[in-house]
């Protein structure tokens, strides 16, 4: 799936001022790509995903795009992780809870996590909580991933695992990511091109 984003303006109310965190922004990226967006706090990176996912004014939600934030909050935590997924499921393709636990179940295991099924988030690691997170993404059967520095808190260890199922899973099904972070290694590991933001007021520099 496409992005394209033309002409991109959002601009907040602070305090009686506002400011303008896009100015006219511009963007392409193709199907298939894996871009990752670098720059300085408050340049407007997450104001952009925010805005491609449907999240603000201007922008156009859709069901094959899908954002996986920093946190772990996308997980119910009255919920189990296979139940979280199934439900996600259910809630998008009207599947019967049986079809919807298979499923559940078969992306699991995609990401390493089938033997997590009847467990809840509280008792699961950060990176597996991650790792949950993306297996609902693709339990829903998203094409566009937009992910908000969502390996930043793990540990180097849980960091690395977590950077290379996601390129395998990116590769083997043919994902496009825009991936933000603060960490260029992370950014030149991962991506087939890197933007930049500089300045506060939305400009891109590739």
């Amino acid at each position: 799936m496409d992005i394209n984003i033309s002409n991109a303006i959002v601009e907040y109310e602070s305090g009686g001022d506002t400011r303008r965190v896009l100015n006219g922004l511009n963007l392409k990226v193709k199907s298939g790509e894996f871009v990752s967006i670098l720059g300085p706090s408050g340049c407007g990176k997450t104001t952009l995903l925010k805005y491609i996912g449907g999240f603000l004014e201007g922008g156009r939600p859709s069901r094959q795009i899908f954002m996986i934030f920093q946190d772990f909050h996308q997980l119910f935590p009255w919920r189990t992780l296979g139940d979280n997924i199934a439900y996600a499921i259910q809630k998008s393709s009207g599947k019967s809870r049986a079809e919807a636990r298979k499923q559940a179940e078969s992306v699991l295991k995609e990401v390493g996590l089938e033997d997590y099924y009847d467990y809840y988030p509280h008792q699961l690691s950060g990176g597996m909580k991650q790792r949950g997170a993306l297996a609902r993404a693709l339990a829903v059967e998203s094409r566009v991933l937009l992910m908000d520095e969502p390996f930043s808190s793990l540990d180097p260890e849980s960091r690395e695992a977590a950077q290379r199922l996601l390129l395998k899973i990116w590769k083997e099904r043919g994902l496009t990511v825009i991936f933000v972070t603060h960490d260029p290694q992370e950014a030149a590991f991962l991506s087939d091109k890197i933007l930049y933001f500089k300045d506060l007021n939305g400009e891109v520099q590739v």
